[in-house]
C-alpha cells in the first residue's frame, strides 16, 4: 500500500508522509512532553522581545534541532514560528504572523467523525483562552493535498512575570501509522476469535461425527481429520488467512497416495482460492474420500488410480472425485461415517455431495458454492 492516501479514503488509511512516530514507540517517556517545559521558557523569551527579527533568533536554532514537530503562537493566536517537522506534516509553510493564520498552521482541521473543525475552537485556541495545558491529545489535520493524519499534541501556555497569558508553544508528532498499527491488532484480535471459534466448532462436529467400535480406530479417525485440518490451517497461514490455493490443497492431501512417479494421482483444473470455510470442507471430504480409496477402493490396489478435477460453474465449484483400477466395487448397504462427515460438512455451506459406486469404482461429485 502507498504510503499516501487520497481523501476519499476511509480515517484508518490516513498517514503523513514524514515524520512519523513508530508503532512500538515508548510513549511512557514521551520526548516531546519532557521537552515542551524547555520550550516555553524559550517562547516566553521570544514572546517578551518587542523586535521581531531578534525574536525569531533564539527558536530558529533550538526549533530545527527538535525531533518533533514545534510552534508558538502569541496571545491572539498568531502563528509566530514554527520548524521543518512542522512544515512536513502540515503540507505547507504558512506566513509568520499572517492575521489570517491563527492558531495552527494546518490546512484544515476536522473532528474524529470527519466534520470540519474550524481552527478558533481546536485545542491551541483553548490554552490560549484558559491556560490550562494540554497532554497527549489526538488531533485530525488535512494537508493541501488532499492527505489526512492524526497528531498527537501537547500544549502549553507561556506566561510573563505577572503570571498573564503572552502565547503558548505546541509540540506535536504525527501517530497516523501508530493508530493504524493499534486498529490493525484489534481487527486481528476479533478475527482471531472468529476463526478459533470456528476451528474449534469444526473440531467437535469431527469428533461427533467419528465412530468405531474399537478405541483405537477411533483415535486413528479423529487424528486423521484434524492432521487434515492441521494442513490447511498451514496453506491459511501462509496466504495470510485470505484462503488455500485448491490445486495445492489437492496436491498436499493425495501426496502419500501418489506413488513415486505420482502417476496414481491426477489433478486438472483452473486456480481457484479458496476462502477458509470451504477450504476446511474440501480438505476434510479429500482425507474421507482418499482415506476410504487406501482402505476399500482404488487405491488398495496396485493399479489403481485416482483422479480430481473441478472447474467453476454458474453455482460455484464443483470437484469429482474419481477412482479406477481398483477393487471391483460393491454399492454399500448403508450410509457410512465417512459419508455422514462429507454430507454434514458439504451442507452446512449449502453445498450438495453425490456418490456414484461404479462398478470400476467409485465416483464423488462435490457442488459448493463460491463467496
Amino acid at each position: 500500500m502507498s504510503d499516501f492516501e487520497p481523501t476519499s479514503r476511509p480515517p484508518d488509511g490516513y498517514i503523513f508522509p514524514a515524520g512519523n512516530v513508530p508503532s512500538d514507540a515508548p510513549f511512557q517517556h514521551n520526548p516531546v512532553r519532557s521537552s515542551i517545559k524547555v520550550i516555553a521558557k524559550a517562547a516566553r523569551a521570544v514572546l517578551g522581545r518587542h523586535d521581531e527579527k531578534q525574536a525569531f533568533e533564539l527558536p530558529a536554532r533550538l526549533f530545527e534541532q527538535l525531533p518533533f514537530a514545534v510552534y508558538v503562537c502569541d496571545r491572539a493566536g498568531l502563528v509566530l514560528r514554527y520548524n521543518r517537522r512542522a512544515v512536513e506534516l502540515w503540507g505547507r509553510s504558512p506566513e509568520p504572523g499572517d492575521p489570517n493564520e491563527r492558531f495552527c498552521g494546518s490546512y484544515r482541521m476536522l473532528r474524529p467523525d470527519g466534520s470540519l473543525m474550524p481552527h478558533d475552537q481546536c485545542a491551541m485556541a483553548d490554552v490560549l483562552r484558559t491556560g490550562v495545558s494540554v497532554r497527549g491529545q489526538e488531533v485530525h489535520i488535512e494537508r493541501p493535498d488532499g492527505l489526512r493524519g492524526i497528531a498527537l499534541v501537547d500544549i502549553e501556555a507561556v506566561r510573563d512575570g505577572d503570571g498573564n497569558i503572552v502565547g503558548a508553544v505546541n509540540c506535536f508528532q504525527d501517530i497516523t501509522e501508530r493508530k493504524r498499527s493499534e486498529t490493525q491488532i484489534v481487527n486481528l484480535a476479533h478475527e482471531a476469535e472468529h476463526r478459533t471459534k470456528n476451528i474449534l466448532s469444526t473440531v467437535l462436529a469431527t469428533v461427533r461425527l467419528s465412530h468405531s467400535a474399537r478405541s483405537e480406530d477411533l483415535k486413528q479417525l479423529i487424528e486423521g481429520r484434524i492432521n487434515a485440518l492441521a494442513k490447511v490451517h498451514g496453506l491459511f497461514v501462509e496466504s495470510r488467512w485470505t484462503g488455500a490455493e485448491l490445486h495445492t490443497l489437492v496436491t498436499q492431501e493425495l501426496s502419500p497416495y501418489s506413488g513415486e512417479t505420482g502417476a496414481r494421482v491426477r489433478m486438472d483444473g483452473p486456480p481457484v482460492m479458496l476462502e477458509p470455510n470451504t477450504a476446511q470442507t474440501i480438505a476434510i471430504s479429500l482425507h474421507e474420500l482418499a482415506t476410504n480409496a487406501a482402505k476399500y477402493g482404488s487405491l488398495a490396489a496396485a493399479d489403481g488410480r485416482v483422479e480430481i478435477a473441478w472447474s467453476r460453474t454458474a453455482d460455484g465449484l464443483s470437484l469429482r472425485w474419481i477412482e479406477s483400477g481398483g477393487p471391483t466395487v460393491t454399492p454399500p448397504t448403508h450410509r457410512g461415517f465417512g459419508t455422514r462427515v462429507m454430507e454434514n460438512i458439504v451442507g452446512q455451506l449449502r453445498g450438495k455431495v453425490n456418490f456414484d459406486w461404479r462398478d470400476q469404482g467409485l465416483t464423488c461429485e462435490i457442488a459448493l458454492p463460491l463467496a
